[in-house]
């Protein structure tokens, strides 16, 4: 069969390779998913992608008012419709991400600490299956009885936004006073109960102008954790923002950071080589269900309630700009793509572009187009 090494020592070395970059502290903690971090292997053996992580939106709410939000006007599209997904309908869309292949499932929202079945959805997850992660803003983990539920429900990593060093300035970003204190208390409760830390922090010109990146380096390492730092993207409130975007020499630090072990961005624990690969390794889910490449790229190639997790998948892996590997964000960096996709996602009149209307998709991919389900 074509792409199967048939070299059993080329195979074993390869898969030695992929432990050691990637793989190695979730097998060390999680024994569990070698097989099927192994079947995973296998598929990508025989040429096929395989899906890697799953982002899911389990709450429209949100106790802060980030002025950097992608997910904003979402979130007011899914309160204001009311159509939330229903415990049934979360656990059906976990299943298809886990049967795509995914290992790693990151609950977000909103605020996915606000949802009190937040830790029944961690449970839906077995451990030969994946493993979840909660993406949160800190503020109720600052209670170490929810950092207990977590452990307790077998989360495997907190994700905190924290996006500067200075409390004032996080603060005044979040728009909630005292939400730095909280994340600070949340790291503590975290490493009370073994459970790694990974702060998101979104990197900006401005940011890497004036030192926040190498701040926050500092203060990861200081705190014993990971820092991941996000590319802008002119998506939700900052859809008019086109002034975040990095430039050639803030890329130049960025990547001085990323030499350093406690420092990553998305692209840097693909199964394949490492970049930007949405819709391949990387898919994200809406709150009322809805299927988007990445929490960046507004285009909706399908709905969980109306269509199966493989068709919408196989859709987006058609899709001519998810053919390769980008070696920085392509929302952020592909002005091809920035001017042909996301600039109509701007002044599209919903929070989400849906993929079969928009002039060019259905131009380049009319079949595709015409199969959408809504």
């Amino acid at each position: 069969m074509t792409g199967i090494t048939t070299d059993s020592l080329t195979t074993a070395r390869q898969l030695v390779g992929l432990v050691r970059n990637h793989l190695g502290s979730v097998l060390k903690r999680k024994p569990a998913l070698i097989p099927k971090l192994a079947m995973n292997y296998a598929r990508m053996q025989m040429g096929q992608e395989v899906l890697r992580t799953a982002s899911i939106s389990v709450e429209s709410g949100c106790n802060a008012a980030c002025d950097h939000c992608s997910a904003d006007h979402m979130m007011e599209e899914t309160s204001r419709l009311d159509d939330q997904l229903t415990l049934d309908e979360y656990q059906r869309a976990i299943d298809g991400f886990l049967r795509a292949g995914a290992v790693s499932v990151n609950l977000t929202g909103g605020e996915p600490m606000l949802n009190p079945d937040v830790y029944d959805i961690i449970k839906m997850v077995p451990a030969h299956r994946g493993v979840v992660n909660v993406q949160t803003n800190g503020m109720r983990l600052a209670d170490e009885e929810n950092v207990k539920k977590l452990k307790d429900a077998g989360i495997y990593i907190v994700m905190i936004s924290l996006h500067s060093h200075q409390p004032e300035v996080h603060d005044a970003l979040l728009n909630v006073p005292g939400c730095y204190d909280a994340v600070m208390a949340a790291i503590e409760n975290c490493h009370k109960y073994d459970i790694p830390v990974i702060l998101n922090c979104t990197m900006t010109h401005q940011k890497v102008l004036d030192g926040t990146l190498w701040e926050m380096v500092r203060l990861a390492r200081d705190k014993d954790v990971t820092v991941n730092f996000v590319q802008p993207c002119t998506t939700g409130k900052w859809e008019e923002n086109g002034d975040v975007r990095m430039t050639t020499e803030d890329y130049a630090e960025f990547d001085k950071a990323m030499k350093l072990p406690w420092v990553v961005w998305e692209g840097k624990s693909n199964y394949k080589e490492n970049g930007c690969r949405p819709g391949l390794e990387r898919m994200y889910m809406s709150a009322s269900g809805d299927v988007v490449p990445c929490a960046f790229i507004h285009l909706n190639f399908g709905n969980v309630k109306k269509e199966a997790i493989n068709t919408i998948w196989a859709r987006m892996q058609n899709f001519e700009y998810f053919q390769e590997t980008r070696a920085r964000c392509i929302a952020s960096n592909d002005e091809t793509f920035y001017t042909e996709y996301i600039e109509p996602i701007i002044h599209h009149d919903a929070p989400l572009f849906p993929i079969e209307e928009h002039p060019k998709y259905q131009a380049t991919n009319p079949e595709d187009a015409k199969a959408v389900i809504r």
